[in-house]
């Protein structure tokens, strides 16, 4: 009997794929969770398979790139052809994934999970309805009205919503329990993520204390928080503030600012690395002690989305520094530390707490850990989303 087949239309990237095309505009931890959750599904008794768009920001160049199938950590990923002439970007992405749907579509066991609503895979909604799919929607991030938003914008933001709505009738994987009012499909799953298979110690207590902060960096994902929580400590004259030091990855309209702090010459100590690579990111996540995750309290991305680093970090032997915000107590309970105000003094006193209650924390870190291997597992979160796929246990 042929194992059930699930693909996943996304726009994931590993970064072979990233660096060849030259595409500076994806997102890293996207791409994680969609991998992870594809291993997961593999481990549950699935054949999952990534179509992926491959694409990013046009540069304007006359360069293309065929289409391409990877394995990624031992799963299939098939990339969209993709050129770096705008328009034509965008009309390779519509159409070249559809052959693969076709060609495994008399399989009796097959479904489409669609990573958000985008328009471009529009045309692949259709295929897959048409051709006896069953259809979910992985709802990741909420839609948060902006200010300058047109009518006609608007308009055709509500007709892809209802079209998805209509046409993934099957379930909705949500990353928060909020965003169960952001969708009339049901019945909804919440996923929070997958842990690796790897075994992590949790970082005992050392001096300098590294702390990451990781992925988008701006207003929006608490960034300017970081950096003004920098300052506040930089006028602090305990002895303490010298045991700390951050490192910061990835990119946004915040990477100036923080590199900025990085120059000056005074405790704590930043370290920018802008984005890295895969390898690279691993090296810094090994060497920190604690993560942080500080979209802000009450802001746009507070019940609209799930902070995935959050599982990364716990994972990882890290202590958590979290907003109160989404379902990250209810996933970490007391295995993480709470912000519960956008405000630097706070945070600030956190940071104090893990310095000088070492023994304390790393119990905390621990109870972290368990706690996501517990609900995340990939055995575990796997047959819960084969579960709810196909129905019953693999």
């Amino acid at each position: 009997m042929k194992r059930p087949l699930v693909f996943v239309v996304c726009n994931a990237l590993d970064d072979k794929t990233r660096l060849e095309r030259g595409i500076v505009s994806d997102s890293p931890a996207a791409s994680r969770k969609v991998l992870m959750l594809c291993q997961a599904l593999r481990e549950a008794g699935a054949r999952p398979c990534i179509l992926s768009l491959g694409r990013g920001r046009a540069n304007g160049s006359f360069t293309y790139f065929p289409r391409i199938v990877r394995r990624v950590a031992g799963v299939p990923v098939v990339y969209a052809p993709f050129s770096h002439v705008r328009f034509f970007s965008q009309f390779l992405s519509l159409f070249f994934l559809i052959g693969a749907l076709l060609r495994l579509s008399s399989n009796q066991k097959k479904a489409v999970i669609f990573y958000n609503r985008m328009s471009a895979y529009l045309p692949l909604l259709l295929t897959a309805s048409a051709t006896g799919y069953k259809r979910f929607l992985d709802l990741e991030d909420g839609e948060v009205a902006g200010q300058n938003s047109g009518r006609l914008k608007a308009l055709l933001g509500r007709s892809i919503t209802w079209l998805y709505d209509r046409l993934c009738p099957d379930g909705a994987l949500l990353a928060c329990s909020a965003l169960e009012d952001m969708t009339r499909i049901r019945p909804v799953h919440c996923y929070y993520g997958s842990t690796s298979t790897k075994a992590f110690d949790v970082k005992s207590s050392s001096s300098p204390l590294s702390i990451l902060m990781a992925g988008t960096l701006n207003t929006d994902t608490g960034a300017d928080l970081l950096i003004e929580t920098i300052r506040l400590l930089r006028q602090e004259p305990g002895d303490w503030v010298h045991k700390l030091q951050f490192e910061v990855t990835g990119k946004g309209e915040a990477l100036d600012a923080l590199q900025a702090l990085a120059i000056e010459n005074a405790p704590p100590n930043v370290t920018v690395h802008g984005r890295t690579t895969d390898a690279q990111y691993a090296e810094v996540l090994n060497r920190c002690r604690v993560g942080l995750a500080l979209k802000p309290v009450g802001g746009p991305l507070a019940d609209t989305t799930f902070p995935s680093k959050v599982i990364e970090f716990a994972e990882a032997g890290l202590l958590v520094l979290s907003t109160d915000i989404s379902d990250v107590r209810k996933v970490l309970g007391s295995g993480a530390l709470y912000l519960t105000r956008n405000d630097p003094k706070e945070l600030a006193e956190l940071l104090r707490n893990i310095v000088e209650q070492p023994e304390a924390m790393q119990a905390r870190t621990l109870q972290g850990q368990q706690a996501v291997i517990a609900r995340c597992a990939p055995q575990l979160a796997g047959e819960a989303v084969f579960g709810f796929i196909f129905g019953g246990r693999p």
